[in-house]
């Protein structure tokens, strides 16, 4: 029998099995102090096995000793500390303090790291520290978090100080005097905070009688003008928009070019979705500000420390960094979180997934429910085609198409949401009687549309309330196209006239969508059917609720307020007035309620989905109960990544007594892959990013535990190919696509599917053209359009477009070019199983800018020695068949070939067995067909029992292993091979691998090789136990890489020449007309630290 490809069951090592893409652990690699983490971790291999400079002996960490000893700071989050603060004693290009970015996902115990940190720069003399978060509720765990290490800190809330002008000036403030009679400490505040101002002209930005922010940088730079204390951006993704100039983004920015002494530190699981969301972490030293890139040369030569000079950025400035990465998709973005942690910039670790369950409930729409969305997408055609009248006469504005377009989107989005609401009470329920607590998420509240249906059309929120009666739980599908028809739809002519036809039509349109009774808002629904108000905790951003009257059967829109039982528990949060200060105070009662027991059903929106805790937490009791296991259902998954992670995360966090379950439900309607796509696209891009593997996003151990993967069509680059098939197969009623089991929706095959769904996408305005599938954004607006076409169109076209999106990916893995992302090198068993890999060579390519390469020459050993065979033979257990042991192959030729035979113990009820080989991975067939013990005893191995077989198979086998390491089946069998390079058989290969900062020449080699589609990225481990993170070359291509990055040099040589020519032309200008050019490059002192291990 052939050797064949080991089976999945039988893989070991970096061969054959399933890539486990992630690393658990509960200590750090890079530190040897404090205690194990009280949750398992886990990280996406290729960051893990990234390791930055070791940290030496001048590495500390200055916190109390017995910090680590009391187990305050787990071995983790010292490792996080300790690069942190090494980190911000380096200094940028410009001269600036360089940037740390903490992306622990949620629950890790990020607020600790971040209370060690100011801790940390508190015992090096910076005394005025600024922490801002998302909300106000936070300030109480930045308090916990600085006490629980027993820092004795000064803390003060802006939020709490009225008053603007100069913080020093308003020491007799309550709050400030909290600060002591030196006003320093930590000043915590909002993102909502730094951009409030009573003059809101861009002149008094920074002038603390008028802004927040000017109080912020005043504060920050009265000791020293470049300040010199910790600037901590809590859930940093708030500035993320900084290209889009909001101003959020904006002042976060301005804040750190302002105080360029102070330390950054960015703390967020979500950091950036996209490439372009990374722009306001300007000090992690990916690219350069346009400051003078020889202000770190001048700092090296006068520091005495080499440490305190980082590493000069790999990018000119910010455009060719995300320029480059886009191009460079998704690999490319993994690259970045593979740099970051290289550069000791990163730490994006999080909690592992033990013992956690995800699933994926398919809700499947009845009959009714089925007639009523059919019906509804009946509805909207009849409104597009009066708007097409409409716009026939001139009546309508220029933006009532995307107004209607983006109304029938909402409504069908909300009736699947509110579809959901059934299943989800079922689930609550039996989950109660499992003994879990529940918290159901939502996203919307429909509270905007159901204040204006209540107070004809005002939206004035405040004024909601007062108990007015109303008919029965509104519902927002019904209200979305009330809304739609009063705003948009005309109703006058240009002169004023009122257009009888279009009354009539709004008319009837509202009277169809009352009739077709929409399903009420959900969020009202399922706090009413789940015992009301008095047993759901809601944490949501509305400050009124609908509420049924079980006296009166009426539905009255009351006010959210605190219950006597939770103002004496002081739930009112202190120092907060207003509306917003009445929800937040609320959603604080809600949460205690909800943690301590009170209620077992918590449903949490947006509002609640950053920052609060909802998880099994241990030093919660109970009347001396034990917190309930939590379950997380949920029913609408929001657009952005972040704010989805942020929301699973409220139930999965350390000291969790019980791991948490998580099932999201999903309609069985094809539209709905709209939703799912699109938040599965931005948490791949999300884990790319930030944790260095696309996978990391979607949760598991090996990514994507929910398995939205299969309704994903926008991550890859296969939906719009497929979706081009699909329209063009409508067009012509043919198709490729597998038929689905029960044959396509109508039941007349797919000639008649095809008619009617082309009618419809038609209607819908869908071009049904392959060109306009290929446009940017094309699928996107398909899926948009997807969502107004009735049940059954739905599932056959995202059947047909899932088929043709299989297909590619498989004619792609076929070729060996579909990209998986960082994978081992041996992904599913390329060379069968690797026993080892071995560094031969390494060949540096030294470039300019400190953008080093290396050229790997590995050595792959796929052999078995015998030593390895013994030891497996002896440590099996024992065969009853007695086929179980060593053979001989008799060959007519050559020399016979030695084999051990093993019982396959994966399968114990059957006799089968697995043939291992010195040279090539071992095969569980003979002759072509599964190894039983009959097939065995009937094939030409002979069985060696005796001392002088077993010698003979010994000397076989050791002469098979030798000669198999540079010879093909051919040559070690006696005979001629007339095939250069002919692999047959051989033991060992030889591949190459190209490592080191390989992101910033990604444009560069994806050009000298043709391309990145055959070079994957890769990580293996070597037998002396480094791992290395590559890119796998195609063989004979070094040559051509050489080449490309010599000429690249050879080019960046010359600019610099010139620029060195054009600085002294300026230079003896400068001396010439005797200007005074005073460069002060003094970096301030540098601070020892060291070891990495506290001090005290």
């Amino acid at each position: 029998g052939a050797a064949g490809p080991a089976e999945a069951d039988d893989a070991e090592g970096d061969g054959g099995g399933a890539d486990v893409r992630f690393a658990t652990f509960r200590r750090s690699a890079v530190v040897a102090g404090g205690r194990d983490h009280p949750d398992p971790l886990c990280e996406p291999h290729a960051v893990r096995d990234t390791r930055p400079q070791p940290l030496g002996p001048g590495d500390e960490v200055r916190v109390p000793r017995r910090v680590l000893e009391e187990g305050l700071l787990s071995s983790t989050q010292l490792e996080c500390v300790a690069l942190a603060s090494r980190r911000f004693r380096q200094r940028l290009p410009g001269g600036a303090r360089a940037g740390f970015l903490l992306g622990d996902g949620t629950g890790c115990g990020k607020g600790r790291c971040i209370a060690s940190l100011i801790l940390d720069q508190w015992n090096r003399g910076a005394r005025r520290h600024v922490w801002i978060s998302a909300t106000a509720d936070l300030y109480s765990d930045a308090i916990r978090d600085l006490r629980d290490l027993r820092a004795d800190i000064p803390c003060c809330s802006l939020t709490r100080v009225k008053g603007y002008g100069a913080i020093d000036s308003l020491r007799t403030n309550a709050e400030v005097r909290k600060l002591g009679p030196q006003c320093d400490g930590v000043l915590f505040l909002t993102y909502a905070m730094l951009v409030s101002a009573r003059n809101k002209g861009p002149d008094s930005q920074s002038d603390p009688n008028v802004s927040r922010y000017g109080q912020v940088i005043r504060w920050l730079t009265a000791k020293d003008p470049e300040g010199n204390g910790l600037i901590c951006f809590d859930e940093a993704h708030k500035a993320k928009n900084l290209d889009q100039n909001t101003k959020v983004a904006r002042l976060v920015d301005d804040l750190q070019r302002g105080c360029s002494g102070c330390a950054v530190l960015y703390a967020s699981a979500t950091g950036a979705t996209e490439v372009g969301h990374m722009q306001y972490m300007s000090r992690l030293g990916l690219w350069s500000n346009g400051e003078d890139i020889h202000h770190s040369e001048e700092a090296s030569e006068n520091s005495q420390d080499p440490a305190a000079i980082a590493d000069r950025p790999p990018f000119e400035n910010f455009e060719r960094f995300r320029n480059l990465v886009l191009r460079g998709g998704m690999p490319a973005m993994e690259l970045v979180a593979i740099q970051l942690k290289s550069m000791g910039a990163l730490a994006c670790r999080s909690l592992a997934f033990e013992g956690t369950s995800f699933d994926l409930c398919t809700v499947r729409l009845d009959a009714d429910a089925r007639a009523q969305y059919d019906a509804a997408c009946e509805l909207w055609r009849d409104m597009k085609r009066m708007i097409d009248v409409a716009c026939e006469q001139g009546l309508a504005k220029k933006t009532l198409r995307s107004e209607f377009w983006a109304a029938q989107q909402r409504f069908f989005k909300g009736l699947v949401v509110a579809a959901k609401v059934p299943d989800a009470v079922r689930l609550t329920r039996e989950a109660m009687e499992k003994g879990e607590a529940v918290v159901i998420s939502l996203w919307t509240t429909n509270e905007s549309v159901t204040a204006r249906a209540a107070h004809g059309g005002d939206g004035d929120e405040a004024s909601v309330g007062g108990g007015q009666a109303v008919d029965g739980f509104a519902s927002g599908p019904e209200l979305t196209v009330e809304q739609f028809l009063d705003r948009h739809f005309p109703t006058a002519d240009p002169s004023g006239s009122p257009i009888t036809w279009a009354v009539e039509a709004i008319n009837g349109f509202k009277a169809r969508v009352r009739s077709l009774q929409l399903p009420p808002n959900p969020i009202d629904e399922l706090t009413e059917r789940l015992g009301g108000p008095d047993a759901v905790a809601e944490m949501s951003g509305r400050a009124h609720r609908q509420v049924l009257d079980p006296a009166t059967g009426e539905v009255k829109s009351q006010p959210r307020s605190l219950s006597a039982r939770q103002r004496d528990k002081g739930g009112a949060g202190a120092g907060a007035s207003g509306l917003d200060a009445v929800v937040d105070s609320v959603n604080v009662a809600e949460n205690r309620a909800f943690q301590r027991g009170q209620k077992i059903v918590a449903i949490i929106t947006e509002a609640a989905s950053a920052g609060i805790s909802l998880h099994s937490d241990r030093r919660e009791v109970a009347g001396g109960a034990a917190p309930r296991p939590r379950r997380m259902l949920s029913l609408e998954l929001p657009w952005a990544a972040d704010k989805a992670v942020q929301q699973l995360g409220r139930v999965h966090r350390s000291n969790q007594m019980h791991p948490p379950a998580f099932t999201c439900l999903v309609s069985d309607l094809g539209g709905e892959a709209r939703f799912v796509s699109a938040v599965t696209r931005r948490l791949r891009q999300l884990g790319a990013m930030t944790r260095g593997d696309r996978q990391a996003g979607l949760g598991g151990t090996s990514g994507d535990a929910f398995g939205f993967g299969k309704m994903d069509l926008m991550s890859g680059p296969y939906g719009p190919k497929a979706l081009g098939c699909v329209l063009t197969e409508l067009v012509r009623q043919e198709t490729h696509a597998l038929e689905p089991k029960g044959g396509w929706p109508g039941g007349g095959g797919w000639r008649a599917f095809a008619a009617d769904a082309k009618r419809e996408l038609e209607e819908q305005e869908v071009a049904l053209e392959e060109s306009a599938a290929m446009k940017k954004g094309g699928l996107k607006r398909f899926l948009n359009r997807l969502l107004g076409v009735s049940c059954a169109s739905q599932a056959g076209l995202f059947w047909a477009l899932s088929q043709h999106i299989v297909r590619l990916e498989e004619a792609d893995r076929e070729a060996g070019t579909l990209d998986e992302g960082v994978v081992s090198l041996n992904r599913q068993g390329r060379w069968g199983r690797l026993r080892r890999v071995d560094e031969m060579m390494i060949e540096p390519l030294l470039l300019s800018r400190g953008r080093n390469l290396e050229l790997r020459r590995l050595k792959l050993d796929r052999g078995l020695a015998w030593e390895a065979a013994e030891a497996m033979l002896n440590a099996a257990p024992p065969d009853e068949h007695g086929c179980q042991g060593m053979y001989l192959r008799p060959l007519d030729h050559a020399v016979n070939e030695a084999v051990l035979v093993l019982r396959r113990r994966a399968r114990p009820q059957h006799a089968e067995y697995v043939l291992h080989y010195p040279h090539v991975p071992s095969t569980g067939l003979i002759d072509g067909h599964a190894c039983t013990s009959t097939r065995l005893r009937e094939s030409r191995l002979v069985q060696c029992e005796t001392p002088e077989d077993l010698a003979e198979v010994e000397s076989a086998w050791r002469q098979h292993y030798q000669r198999s390491e540079k010879k093909c089946i051919h040559l070690q069998r006696g005979r001629q091979c007339n095939v250069s390079g002919c692999i047959a058989g051989r033991r060992c290969f030889e591949e190459t691998l190209l490592t080191g900062q390989i992101l910033a020449q990604w444009e560069l080699i994806s050009d000298a090789l043709g391309g990145l589609t055959r070079s994957p990225l890769v990580r293996t481990a070597l037998e002396d136990g480094r791992v290395l993170v590559g890119l796998l070359l195609p063989a004979n291509s070094e040559a051509g890489l050489r080449e490309a990055l010599a000429h690249r040099e050879r080019l960046e040589r010359q600019r610099e020449e010139e620029a060195a020519v054009r600085a002294k032309r300026k230079a003896k200008f400068v001396e010439q007309h005797s200007i005074d050019d005073d460069d002060d490059d003094d970096l301030g002192g540098v601070v020892d630290m060291a070891g990495a291990v506290a001090s005290d």
